[in-house]
Order: structure tokens, then sequence, then C-alpha cells
């Protein structure tokens, strides 16, 4: 056990770059490090305030109906739907795809050990998560029904186990992806279309789900057995914790828990041959000599890193699915009308807030669809080679940024045109629409690239680990979700002051931040460079 408390401890400790904080003895590096931490206790509060309104806004409902149930139903479904899909694609990274494999399997260590490590990885990252959404709720519910006593022990209890079998699952469903795709020539694709299909089925699947608190009031027993249906564990879950029947606790239990034993020890005992298979290739075809082709250092840069890119499913998955929803929520719009929304949701000024209000919608799914806030990290033990390159470093950023434009901006066209369509907008909104989500694409490039040289993570083992669980991935986002809530808290308090005339405010400001970045990596960009 003591092994692997220890591969365990080491593996997350350098996912969220601990071991260089706790030991460093440079005082810079110690004072980043406390801001950091400060800065990710902010979003995770930010995070729990927004689960909490959210819960206690479902919570009015399940009231009137009488079944306060529900809500621990939903959210703990919920809580396993999320870390299934979260960990289809991240699952293989942590347990297969990570950079010293070798080396740990060279140490006089247990395979068996090295799984265990890997797994528990896998579950804290997980349990973390259903930390932040199920205590709110069970606040929410606490407040509520003022339950008994064993409420909260049995709650505490089961809050342990929710995301075991969510884990095997996804593990299950992500090895197989890998493993069909390895068949193939083009096996970086087919990860990526089966890994989409698989994530956009489970979204569409769970929107069927919604509807407004009457048509909730009415369904009652009909949405209880639904959700029961799609995962009979929330029977027991709800059951145990709601019911105080120990019966069903135990069993949720002992079935959580002895599918994760059999699930771990028979990956222990295949580990070697499940990797191998894993990560064995089909072969590309016979090389023909062909004419060299030459290129601008920019021109070559920038096919570098889109190569790059395109060659990480979970760098893809990852900062591509917000622009892919965008996409799907652009094209429903234009078969149901905001106004049938509205009325569906019972919210008659929807259509007046979804046109004002649009462009900051788009420019959310442009901050969560960053790639430069991992793209300096990722060169991992590679920077030197780009350090030592004849080019400029100018030209080295200034890719990574338009790798982020690529990916964002013929997404962002075509949804803002659908937009215009389904929503009727006038010359005014029309214009602003196009114009405020660009303005945040370059904002959000510009500001993922000074995140990433300030907080770099070079030493990573799992790929998984900067694009997900990084430092500067987290300050980002949250530097850019904070530079929307600021203009949407603004054109809600201030309804006096004509919509548009906010936003082309907001939009001047976003300029003048875009050119003092700009300037600022053009003054400091090489010094932030040669520090790496």
């Amino acid at each position: 056990m003591i092994n692997i408390w220890r591969l365990t401890k080491l593996q997350l400790f350098s996912s969220f770059g601990l071991n260089k904080a706790l030991h460093t003895k440079d005082v810079k590096e110690k004072r980043k490090s406390l801001l950091l931490a400060f800065g990710i206790l902010v979003g995770v509060l930010m995070i729990a305030v927004v689960s909490f309104g959210y819960n206690f806004m479902l919570a009015v409902t399940f009231e009137q109906m009488g079944r306060m149930d529900l809500l621990l139903a939903i959210m703990m479904a919920v809580t396993s739907i999320v870390g299934f899909f979260t960990t289809v694609y991240k699952a293989s990274g942590v347990l297969f795809s990570y950079k010293d494999y070798d080396l740990v399997m060279s140490l006089p260590i247990k395979t068996s050990h090295v799984v265990a490590s890997r797994v528990l990885q896998l579950y804290v990252l997980n349990l973390f998560f259903s930390l932040m959404v199920m205590l709110p709720a069970g606040v929410v519910y606490a407040i509520k029904v003022n339950p008994g006593t064993l409420f909260y022990l049995f709650f505490l209890m089961t809050l342990l186990f929710i995301p075991l079998l969510p884990i095997i699952a996804a593990t299950i469903i992500g090895s197989c992806i890998s493993w069909i795709s390895s068949r193939f020539k083009a096996s970086r694709m087919i990860s990526l279309v089966l890994t989409f299909a698989i994530v956009i089925v489970l979204m569409v699947g769970s929107f069927t789900l919604n509807g407004n608190e009457q048509a909730l009031a009415d369904m009652g027993a009909e949405l209880a057995d639904m959700i029961f249906k799609l995962y009979p564990l929330a029977a027991m879950y709800v059951d145990a914790v709601c019911s105080y029947q120990v019966g069903s606790l135990l069993l949720f239990i002992a079935l959580s828990v002895l599918s994760f034993i059999i699930f771990a020890t028979v990956l222990s005992t295949k580990y070697k041959a499940i990797h191998t298979g894993l990560m064995t290739s089909h072969a590309g075809s016979k090389y023909t000599m062909k004419p060299l082709e030459a290129s601008s250092p920019f021109r070559a840069l920038y096919k570098k890193e889109l190569r790059r890119y395109f060659g990480s499913s979970v760098y893809v998955l990852n900062t591509s699915i917000g622009m892919i929803l965008l996409l799907v929520m652009s094209v429903a719009l234009l078969f149901v009308s905001s106004e049938k929304l509205g009325e569906m949701i019972e919210i008659p000024q929807l259509s007046h807030y979804l046109s004002t209000l649009a462009p900051i919608l788009l420019s959310l799914f442009v901050v969560l669809s960053c790639t430069t806030s991992s793209s300096i990290s990722l060169e991992g033990n590679n920077l030197w080679i780009l350090k030592s390159s004849p080019v400029s470093k100018q030209a080295i950023w200034l890719s990574k940024v338009a790798v982020n434009l690529t990916i964002t901006l013929p997404v962002l066209s075509i949804s803002s045109v659908m937009l215009m369509i389904s929503l009727r907008t006038g010359w005014m909104e029309s214009l602003l629409l196009l114009v405020i989500p660009l303005i945040y694409a370059c904002y959000s490039a510009l500001m993922g690239i000074i995140v990433n040289l300030k907080l770099p993570n070079l030493e990573w083992k799992s790929e998984v680990t900067v694009i997900k669980q990084s430092a500067a991935v987290l300050v980002s986002m949250l530097i850019g979700i904070i530079s929307l809530l600021v203009p949407l808290g603004l054109s809600l308090l201030l309804t006096q002051v004509n919509a548009n005339l906010l936003l082309l405010g907001v939009g001047m400001i976003m300029i003048a931040a875009c050119l003092a970045m700009y300037r600022y990596m053009q003054t400091k960009g090489e010094q932030l460079f040669q520090r790496l």
C-alpha cells in the first residue's frame, strides 16, 4: 500500500505543479504559487455559488411537486454523466499514454501497484468535481427538507463512491476507441470522430430531460422513473440518502467498490498487453521522394503548430467542444424560434435578451476554447528547439495565436450568420454579433499566450496534465469568464442604458486590451521566452 500511496501522491503533485511550489527556494516562484492558489480558490468558490443557485432554483420546483428527492437524483446522475464523458478522453492519457511509462515500469514495484496508483489518480480528479456539484445540492436539500442525522452520515459516505462506476465505463470506452482507431492509418481522426460522437450523443440525450417548471411539475414520478431507468444506481442512492435505507446504502457501496476492485484487478493483469495494443499504430504508406518545399518562418511554424494541435485528441476535444456546442446551438435555433423557446421555458423576453446579449454568449464559447493557454507548455522538453531556432520569438507566439483563431473564427462566422437569421437582428445588433466575439477571440488567444509564458509547465508526463489541469489553463479561463461577467452584469443592472451602446463600449475596451497585450508581447516576449 505504501508504494501505491507514494506513486499516487507524486502523480497528483506533478499534475497540479505542487512539487515545484513546495520545494522551490525562489521567492518569486513562491509568490506566484500563492497567487495561483488564491485564484483557484476564487474559481472554486464561484463554481460553488453558481451550483448552489442552480440547485436552489430546481429545489423550488421539486418542493412544489413534493419530490425533493429528485434534486439529489438529478445531481447525482449529472455528476456521473459529466464525469463519464470527461474521463472518456483523458483515461487513456492518464493510464497508458504517459511519457515515463518505461521508467515507472522498470522500478522494483508490482504492476498492480502502478495500475492502482493511476486509477486512484483518475478517481481523485473525478471526486473533486463530484464534491463541487454534490455538496451544494446536499446543502440545498438540507435547507429545504431539514432531514435527520442519518442523512448527513449517509450523504457524506456515498459521496466517496459516486465517481467509481463512471470511471470504469469511461476507461473501457476510451480504451476501446483508442484501440479501434489504432488499427487504421488515420488513427487520430477516427479517435476524434468516435469520441465526439459519444460526447454529442450523451449531450443530446441529456437535453431531452430539460423542460420548463410546469412540465416538470406535471411529470413527477415519470421524471423519477426516467432517471432511475437511465442510471439504476441513482435509485439506490436516493433510497439510501433520502429514505435512510441501510440495505440500499450497502448495495450501492458494494456494487461500486466490487466493480472497481474487479476492474482494477483485470486491468493490472492485462496492463502491459493493453498498453502495447493501444500504443501500436498502423504503419504508414511507403515513403516516396517528393520535391522539397520552402516556406516562410511563420508559415512553417503555423503548419507545425497545426499538426501538433490535430495530433492530440485530448487537445482537440478539450479546446473545440465549446465551438461544436455553439454550432449545434446555432443550428437548433434555426428550427426553434427564440419566441417559441421563450414560451417553452416561460421567459417572454428571451428573444430580446438573446438579441442583445448574443455577442456575450458567443464570446463565452470562445474563451472556453482557448488553445494558446497550453501551447507553450505542450512543447515540453522540446522547447529548446524553438528557443535555439533562427526565427524570431514573435513568429513563434504569433503562429500559436493564428492556430487559435483558425479553430474559432470559422465556427464563429457561421454561427453568427445563423443567429442573425434566427434572431432577426437589426444592422447594429448584427454588427456587434460579428465583431464582439471576434475581439474576444483575439483577446483570449493573446491572454492565453501571456499566462502560459508566466505559468509554464514543461515537466509534464501526460498531456492531460497540461491541457486540463495546468495552472495556465485555469487562470486564463478564469480571466476570460470574469471579462464576460462584468459586461453581462452591467447590462442586467443598467437596464436604462442602451445595450448596443454598452456592448460598443465593451468592444472598445477589449480592443484596447488586445493592443496592450500585443504591444507587451512585442517588447517582453523575447525576455519571457528566454526565461523558460
